[in-house]
């Protein structure tokens, strides 16, 4: 499995994490083994609510809530690989719209993109 199925793997872990509210470790047990998304997993797992916040004060006129579950979990997993500073910014951003061109509606990659383009700009 490449990197890029693990992010979607884990981006619809976290869509049934947000939606469903199971635990994202349970759901995430196939992924064991690869070192860099077992960090991810721990990193989402004890930030989430750190994440969102920061997430919520990068919406402009918008909350965290009212974005649709799987562009939550782009931009959770996208941040996270953000802060963990181990692929580069440019990787990170492109993934998460390549997911969000894929599987979110049609415009909605721009807003992932501006989100995560202002969080880099913040320099966090």
């Amino acid at each position: 499995m490449n990197r890029h199925q693990m992010r979607e793997k884990i981006v619809f872990a976290l869509y049934q994490h947000l939606l469903l509210n199971k635990d994202l470790k349970l759901l995430t047990s196939e992924i064991k083994g690869d070192e860099y998304y077992e960090s991810l997993i721990a990193d989402l797992s004890s930030n989430e609510d750190k994440y969102i916040e920061l997430i919520s004060s990068l919406l402009n006129n918008w909350t965290f809530d009212r974005l649709a579950y799987l562009e939550q979990a782009i931009l959770l997993l996208g941040v996270s690989e953000l802060e963990l500073n181990e692929v580069s910014k440019a990787i990170v951003v492109d993934e998460a719209i390549r997911i969000c061109k894929e599987y979110c509606d049609e415009d909605s990659y721009k807003y992932i993109n501006g989100v995560l383009d202002n969080y880099e700009s913040q320099g966090k």
